[in-house]
């Protein structure tokens, strides 16, 4: 039996971890970073979320809501899935594989609206940090993120790069 991923009738798609998200994904090396990292079993919706809450020194618990989690895998996981099934280049399926892309962004920003509903009162505030330590928050939170692995020299160096996106980010230099 399939349940269906129980999505409020009230959500806000366009809340602040979307913008977070929406501004963040046009830095080159965040995003080939987070791809790098989703090809490794990582959910890019739990990097976001991870790197989202070091911003507003939160503490990631490093687990999803149940219908966060129902959603990413009956809907965004099966929509990315289909897209990749269809060859890029190809003029006879460029516009259905567009139509999909598009679904599965739409797809992930559900996702995000659910993650940020679970998110916004269910996670700790740290006190009294620093420069570093906002670094060293945003690493545990990925750390917390990560699918059940070792963290191999790739990983860590895909980590750093999305850490130091993070702080160029935070001190002002994202685009708009």
């Amino acid at each position: 039996m399939s349940s269906e991923p129980a999505i409020p009738l009230d959500l806000c798609l366009d809340g602040p971890l979307w913008q977070f998200a929406g501004s963040f994904w046009t830095r080159p090396i965040a995003r080939e970073a987070a791809l790098a990292l989703q090809d490794e079993g990582w959910s890019v919706t739990d990097i976001l979320c991870g790197l989202w809450l070091a911003l507003r020194n939160r503490k990631f618990p490093g687990f999803v809501s149940g219908p966060v989690v129902t959603w990413r895998h009956q809907v965004t996981e099966a929509l990315r899935q289909v897209r990749k099934a269809i060859a890029k280049g190809n003029p006879a399926t460029e516009q259905a594989r567009g139509y999909v892309a598009q679904s599965e962004l739409e797809a992930e920003r559900v996702e995000l609206a659910l993650a940020y509903r679970a998110l916004d009162s269910g996670t700790t505030a740290v006190t009294g940090l620093n420069e570093r330590s906002t670094r060293i928050l945003a690493l545990e939170n990925l750390q917390a993120a990560a699918p059940e692995k070792a963290m191999d020299n790739e990983t860590r160096l895909l980590l750093n790069s999305l850490i130091e996106e993070l702080q160029v980010f935070a001190e002002g230099d994202n685009p708009p």
